[in-house]
């Protein structure tokens, strides 16, 4: 134990006193704020943009002006009741609300022109047209056709189509109250009709001691697959981390002949052992701090908004089931121990960073598919291919937290964790083989076929001219 726990010291202090590490630490939390805060930034200083409508009566740019307002007022709705849940008195918020809802980014003007071939110049930015934000150049313009059967949207700028969906929504809702007029019907017609619709609210059965009963579906009850997707994506998260630490440092101390200093003091497994845990503290360091901060993060919004902690309530309670969190728990360790296993054999049979970029493509497709059922999972966790693919070995890691939230029979659970121990236990064995043949005896990449041959019982075919070893 005492080789073990000196190589994994020796480990996992060269990877923590490396700045690359740091680097990697506070990219994520930092990414993040950046992101958020860039995507505030992004919204808040896009510029104001002129559009002109070219029709008639005038009914078209009402509608799409009335669109941009109900817009505006159901924005101002959400965030007056967003202010009420964080507890921030109305009072305080209303100005901010006003400065956000009160920003309108598209802005009509008047028609400098009424055909398409003279605003031309506007639409091209050659002139400008005035408007409350001062001279800019026109940014589209909506043409009724000669016989009213489209609202043709010109402009230069076809990546942005807000303004082209607000009003295909505004030409939908004029058209319907159009026809609701013609029928004799009011307007709200459609909504009051909306309002005595049959409801359908969902609901899971269960057994009680009276027979068959059932209670209305909540966040609760769908807690347990949100978090176990959660754990599956965790495990894919440490083991694709593991990958470069793993391979590169594998290839560094076989291209520095440090193995064989190495195992003058501590035998082949010791070795291996202390690896692996260096590296999952490294990782779990990783994990453990990204965690850290999201948990401050959510204390800090649960402190401002007391529904928040009834919303949390749930998962926490879910990942603290022993139902589930013990089974997730060895799926962890083993799919870990697995992976770990299969990638340091990997890098111990290559001499340079170009042998090991040839071996990562390969493991990265074998990577994503677990991703792949990660999602169909989070869509459709009681799908077959989820309960099929999880007897393979090499997904069971992933595939068996997913499943335990839809509480498959226990001998499947079981079995799974059998056949998982099982391969686990193999692929350790045949790595260490193989991390023997290339960290002590220098075999590389083009000798791997070899030696799963010779796993086997398979004699592998001696080189032409090559004598005995």
């Amino acid at each position: 134990m005492r080789n073990i726990y000196l190589i994994f010291r020796r480990d996992f202090l060269g990877y923590v006193k490396a700045w690359g590490f740091w680097l990697s630490l506070a990219a994520v939390p930092l990414f993040l704020l950046i992101g958020v805060g860039f995507g505030m930034f992004a919204a808040s200083s896009a510029p104001v943009r002129y559009y002109t409508v070219i029709e008639p009566s005038g009914i078209i740019s009402g509608a799409i002006e009335g669109e941009f307002q109900r817009r505006a007022q159901a924005a101002a709705e959400e965030a007056a009741e967003m202010a009420k849940q964080m507890n921030i008195p109305l009072a305080e918020a209303e100005e901010q609300v006003a400065e956000a809802v009160g920003t309108r980014k598209y802005i009509e003007v008047a028609p400098p022109a009424e055909t398409l071939e003279d605003l031309r110049p506007w639409l091209t930015g050659e002139q400008m047209v005035a408007g409350p934000a001062g001279e800019r150049p026109l940014f589209a313009a909506l043409i009724l056709s000669e016989d009213a059967s489209q609202l043709e949207y010109w402009s230069s700028d076809v990546n942005i189509d807000t303004l082209q969906r607000t009003a295909e929504i505004a030409m939908r809702d004029l058209s319907r109250r159009e026809a609701l007029t013609a029928a004799g019907l009011e307007e709200g017609f459609l909504k009051a009709a909306d309002n005595v619709a049959v409801k359908v609210p969902a609901f899971r059965l269960t057994e009680t001691q009276a027979g068959a009963g059932g209670a209305e579906v909540t966040i609760a009850d769908r807690a347990p697959a949100i978090v176990a997707v959660a754990l599956a994506y965790f495990l894919w998260l440490m083991v694709f981390s593991i990958i470069q630490y793993l391979l590169m440092g594998t290839i560094e101390e076989r291209s520095n002949k440090i193995f064989d200093t190495l195992l003058t003091s501590v035998k082949l497994p010791e070795l291996l052992a202390g690896k692996l845990l260096a590296v999952f503290a490294v990782t779990s360091t990783m994990m453990l701090s990204w965690s850290l901060f999201a948990g401050i993060g959510s204390a800090f919004a649960a402190a401002q908004s007391p529904q928040l902690v009834e919303l949390i309530q749930p998962f926490i309670a879910a990942a603290t089931d022993p139902g589930l969190i013990i089974p997730a728990m060895v799926s962890f360790m083993l799919g870990y121990v697995l992976y770990g296993a299969i990638f340091m054999a990997l890098g111990s049979l290559c001499d340079t960073i170009q042998e090991a970029q040839t071996l990562l493509s390969p493991m990265m497709i074998l990577l994503m598919l677990p991703m792949f059922a990660i999602f169909i999972a989070f869509q459709d966790p009681g799908s077959p291919v989820i309960d099929y693919a999880s007897w393979f070995p090499l997904f069971t890691p992933f595939l068996l937290i997913l499943r335990i939230a839809q509480h498959p029979p226990l001998w499947e659970i079981l079995a799974q964790m059998g056949i998982m121990a099982v391969t686990t236990a193999l692929m350790v064995w045949g790595a260490t083989k193989v991390y023997r043949a290339g960290a002590v005896h220098g075999a590389g990449i083009g000798d791997l076929v070899g030696m799963v041959k010779s796993a086997i019982g398979m004699k592998p075919k001696a080189a032409a001219g090559s004598g005995a070893p």
